[in-house]
């Protein structure tokens, strides 16, 4: 099979997440208060008129943000938080980015990192105007951090990472963020193949997906059809999913043991409600969450 891996999820999906992230940061419930601080210099000049000025910002969350997205996006990105600490906890040497968008958990955690390089791969065109906004603003780029351009409709992971240094045989975490919806199947089996051959045992991928059901618009869960209709308007449709119940063997058949894997109600109760309580913001039904580890 051709090694033909990520595809780049759009730069506006990039923008959402990153205005998201930010619009979290002024939460005054402590439950859905967002830890991304560094998220807002990346927004243009209105935008952060929008930022600060509340009751802008919830109107404009409430007009462009489909039903229980905004609340997923503040959960995922805790989830992702944990699972890259963790990595740094325990010192894997490597940590790969894939689709990275404008992305902080390197600078926001540098100072936890003690040893593990740090790669972010993404097209030119997001990641290019990332590095130059750093650059303006005088952030300090950590000397782990590797930014890879790359194109991933031409170019394969080896063709990208290798030369950069990424070294193969280490144990290595990959985070995947809200990009398999967007791919062919094959993307993703390909992706998949290159973390497994290519680590070592243990290694582990963290990614979003959402349930098959929602390709086919059967319209089972809350805010399904309101983020379809969106993506879809955007010319950013929906291409993967796997079948509710399916991701353990999912996984399995492509050489990977399931660690964690959280349902829309799972990841509302872990990251921001608690065991005991009810959401009165319950996030969108539509996406799981999983952290699984490479098996030899």
């Amino acid at each position: 099979m051709e090694e033909r891996t990520v595809e780049h999820k759009t730069s506006s999906t990039a923008g959402y997440t990153c205005f998201s992230r930010a619009c979290a940061t002024r939460e005054k419930d402590d439950r859905y208060r967002g830890p991304d601080s560094m998220a807002e210099i990346f927004l243009p000049g209105f935008a952060k008129v929008i930022l600060n000025v509340p009751p802008f910002r919830r109107f404009f969350m409430k007009r462009i943000a489909p039903s229980g997205i905004y609340e997923y996006v503040i959960a995922r990105t805790k989830l992702f938080d944990s699972v890259f600490l963790d990595a740094l906890k325990i010192n894997f040497p490597q940590i790969v980015l894939l689709g990275a968008g404008m992305d902080t958990r390197a600078l926001r955690f540098q100072a936890k990192n003690t040893s593990t390089r740090i790669f972010e791969l993404d097209i030119p065109k997001t990641q290019k105007p990332k590095i130059e906004i750093l650059n303006r603003k005088g952030v300090a780029l950590p000397e782990e951090l590797v930014f890879i351009p790359i194109d991933f409709n031409k170019q394969s992971l080896s063709e990208a990472m290798f030369p950069a240094g990424f070294e193969a045989d280490r144990k290595t975490l990959f985070l995947w963020e809200g990009v398999t919806m967007y791919l062919a199947s094959e993307a993703v089996d390909s992706t998949l193949s290159f973390i497994q051959e290519n680590c070592a045992q243990g290694s582990r991928v963290v990614f979003d997906y959402i349930y098959g059901s929602v390709l086919r618009q059967e319209n089972k869960y809350y805010g399904e059809q309101e983020i379809f209709n969106r993506v879809s308007q955007a010319g950013e449709g929906w291409t993967f999913g796997i079948e509710e119940s399916e991701i353990e063997p999912f996984l399995s058949e492509r050489g990977f043991k399931m660690n964690a894997h959280y349902t829309p109600s799972e990841l509302e109760k872990k990251f921001l409600t608690g065991e005991e309580m009810i959401s009165p913001r319950p996030i969108n039904g539509t996406h799981c969450n999983v952290v699984a580890s490479v098996q030899k």
